[in-house]
């Protein structure tokens, strides 16, 4: 949603503000041990444009205010950002959270310009949520003179400077979960789990009345598979891949499935290469249909989507942690086979404890 700013601009991301006491009884306030008080109305919702459905999915479900920031392009490219406040120290004893999927450069680094000018103004903490986190596979070298971009990347957002209660970075279904140790300094990271989320999509829209079982796209993921299968007392199968850049190649199938559904579990798909061609894999041994359970929509293009509607993946469950998610080709009036869950109420529910905390 947007509004006009004083000044012509756009301020995206706004929305009307939300009464920040009405229907709060469970965000009553507290006192620490320094006399300072902390109430559900000190806190206000950003976000980037691109994850600004999800910021508003959050403000909601927590009853508070959502800001506004106003952003400009010039001609040579320089961008620029305002946070929208009628006077400096507006800010100041505020707790802001900040949505953004880092999926981009340019969201990661308006992350972190937002987040020095949110330090800079007077926050006494910062909330940043990570729904998706950009470069999260660039985490390792493998060929010499490779840059690690998600350690080069963590230590970027480790720079947003610290003050007051400090910084403190929400992540879901990161691809490692050593990415957290990335990050440097007096920070608090913590990585929240989708499986709730998803395990309820897996009920709500698929058919299990028919033997299934839980599948890998390849061998990168096989304790969530594992994890997967062992809720509902099924067995599992692998797809084993090789890799060169961005082609990969089925090399065999691990497992029997033979007349079985077949569901795919995979942290995200980018380009869906990997997913539609272990689906195939698990078609030409016999499986009855092949679904997908995905923890990130991180589609690549347009292009990625009509593929994989085109594929033999009979249903697709993710979630809405990246914008692609949103697309109008996944979420519009037209039958498709996305079925996106909504993870607002689990970051909802980690960001109410920290209030409480």
């Amino acid at each position: 949603m947007s509004t006009a700013g004083t000044d012509g601009a756009i301020a995206d991301g706004a929305s009307p503000a939300i009464d920040a006491v009405k229907n709060t009884t469970s965000l009553m306030c507290r006192s620490e041990n320094h006399g300072t008080t902390t109430c559900a109305s000190n806190y206000v919702v950003y976000s980037s444009e691109a994850s600004g459905y999800l910021a508003d999915l959050i403000a909601q479900h927590l009853s508070l205010e959502r800001g506004a920031v106003i952003r400009k392009q010039f001609k040579g490219g320089e961008k620029y950002l305002r946070v929208l406040m009628d006077e400096n120290y507006q800010l100041v004893g505020q707790d802001v959270i900040f949505v953004a999927a880092t999926h981009t450069d340019d969201d990661l680094l308006e992350l972190v310009r937002l987040g020095c000018a949110f330090a800079a103004y007077g926050s006494r903490r910062r909330i940043f949520v990570i729904p998706f986190l950009g470069y999260s596979t660039m985490e390792r070298q493998v060929l010499p003179g490779e840059v690690i971009t998600s350690k080069v990347n963590a230590r970027i957002l480790s720079s947003i400077p610290n003050s007051k209660l400090g910084n403190i970075f929400l992540f879901m279904d990161l691809h490692v979960q050593s990415l957290l140790q990335y990050l440097e300094g007096p920070c608090t990271r913590m990585e929240l789990y989708a499986e709730q989320a998803l395990l309820e999509g897996i009920k709500a829209h698929l058919d299990l009345s028919q033997p299934f079982m839980f599948a890998s796209a390849d061998l990168g993921r096989p304790l969530w598979v594992e994890s997967f299968a062992r809720k509902f007392n099924v067995d599992v199968a692998f797809v084993r891949k090789s890799r060169h850049m961005q082609e990969t190649s089925v090399l065999g199938v691990v497992g029997e499935v033979t007349g079985k559904h077949v569901i795919i579990y995979d942290d995200m798909t980018r380009t869906g290469g990997t997913l539609v061609k272990a689906a195939d894999a698990y078609m030409a041994k016999g499986a009855s249909q092949v679904s997908a359970v995905l923890s990130h929509f991180a589609l690549a293009s347009e292009e990625v989507i009509r593929m994989l509607e085109e594929s033999c993946i009979s249903v697709i469950i993710s979630t809405n942690s990246h914008p692609m998610s949103m697309h109008p080709s996944v979420t519009g009036a037209k039958p498709s086979k996305f079925r996106i869950l909504d993870v607002s109420p689990i970051f909802g529910e980690a960001i109410m404890k920290l209030m409480h905390e």
